[in-house]
């Protein structure tokens, strides 16, 4: 008797194991004829890839010994300016960062020759070394540039500049520190330039940034109430 089989359902069929190894054989050949044919492509495509391989593994070796070498170099001239060889370290900062501009120590480097710079009474250098890596206060050393640069605007009399950048730091800087002394020093350079009533704002945005544990805190309180009675008496602020 016949199996049943349900309607619309394909019925099986045996495969012949000997159609199967011809139909192996047969690709197998029209594979190997299609690779003689095109040997040259294929052989190019070997030596690119290889190459590519080749040149990652080489760059990688070379990125990490430059960068060994830019972290052996950096210490070793940290090393000399604490011993206080600033002129002589200023030109090789200068060297280090045609070298070694392009790794993760070079905004290390661009920070000390600023300082240097600075101490040896050459700020328009320091300010030429420091706009670049000022523009990104979001991170650490980027702050830290900025810090220094707003420092260097304000010796140097531009007090206005100094200012946008401490406000810059204090609406954008990760670190709660940093945030808390470009409030301090914007409000100081309000208050001395006669902006009570902006100084007073600055000094509210800081004591809410402060704990009211922190030792500074007293002195900024101080601060605020000398600058909120020049408001009021002014008629630009309240106490």
């Amino acid at each position: 008797m016949a199996k049943y089989r349900k309607p619309g359902s394909p019925s099986k069929k045996s495969t012949n194991p000997v159609d199967q190894e011809d139909a192996f054989v047969a690709k197998t050949l029209e594979v190997s004829h299609w690779a003689q044919r095109n040997r040259p492509i294929i052989t190019l495509g070997l030596v690119v890839v290889a190459l590519g391989v080749a040149g990652f593994v080489y760059y990688g070796r070379y990125t990490d010994t430059l960068n060994a070498g830019a972290a052996s170099q950096l210490e070793e001239l940290q090393q000399r300016l604490d011993a206080g060889d600033q002129t002589g370290v200023q030109a090789d900062l200068q060297l280090f960062l045609e070298r070694f501009g392009g790794t993760p120590f070079a905004d290390e480097a661009r920070i000390a020759l600023a300082q240097v710079s600075t101490d040896l009474g050459d700020p328009h250098a320091a300010v030429d070394v420091l706009a670049p890596l000022a523009r990104d206060v979001g991170s650490p050393l980027g702050a830290q540039a900025a810090g220094l640069l707003a420092s260097i605007y304000e010796d140097t009399g531009n007090t206005e500049a100094a200012e946008g950048l401490y406000l810059r730091l204090a609406d954008r800087a990760q670190l709660g520190f940093m945030v808390r002394d470009a409030l301090a020093d914007a409000a100081r350079l309000r208050r001395d330039s006669g902006d009570a009533a902006g100084a007073v704002e600055l000094y509210d945005r800081l004591l809410d940034e402060m704990d009211e544990t922190d030792p500074d805190r007293g002195l900024m309180e101080m601060h605020r109430a000398e600058v909120a009675v020049v408001a009021a008496r002014n008629g630009t602020g309240s106490q």
